[in-house]
């Protein structure tokens, strides 16, 4: 789905230095960069679902397997309630939906260094209008790269642990 929505932004936005199309098939990374740190944060904002270590523990193990992209947030969410999770099914979507959503960002971003002549990531707030936070961190220029732009090893998390993310992210290229 993602990448549909790339094509069709490719075909109607500006030209410029932020590239609009997704990081090639060719040059994703290997491995699905989940943590323990990241599924932690993400689970202790959902009030709705156990913190306990055992919890975190089948989560990152079920995030760690690629194929979980494939089959969605719901699918997951419903073979770990199968396989004995006591949760609630709607919290659980809406965990994994986050996760998956910041996992294939970081994907993303690890990606896209080996795109020729890439500087950085752009931050672009998701909506017209941003909560202060987004708007900040999309209109910042700490790195001296432009409004928004930060070195790959800077880009910023998200603010909003629990919550999907106020921005999206794009390669920027030098021209």
């Amino acid at each position: 789905m993602a990448y549909l929505l790339d094509y069709i932004k490719s075909r109607w936005a500006p030209k410029g230095s932020v590239v609009t199309a997704g990081v090639p098939p060719e040059q994703r990374v290997e491995a699905v960069p989940v943590t323990r740190a990241l599924v932690a944060t993400h689970l202790n904002a959902s009030t709705a679902l156990p913190h306990d270590a055992a919890t975190l523990d089948r989560l990152v193990t079920a995030l760690s397997d690629p194929l979980f992209i494939q089959t969605g947030a719901r699918a997951l969410a419903q073979q770990l309630i199968g396989d004995g999770l006591v949760a609630e099914p709607e919290p659980l979507v809406r965990l994994l939906t986050v996760l998956t959503q910041e996992i294939t960002r970081r994907m993303y971003i690890d990606a896209a260094p080996q795109r020729d002549g890439a500087t950085g990531i752009r931050l672009l707030p998701v909506s017209a209008t941003p909560d202060p936070a987004i708007q900040a961190l999309c209109q910042a220029n700490s790195h001296g790269l432009g409004a928004g732009v930060y070195p790959f090893d800077a880009v910023p998390d998200n603010p909003t642990p629990g919550q999907p993310c106020g921005f999206y992210i794009r390669v920027v290229v030098q021209e």
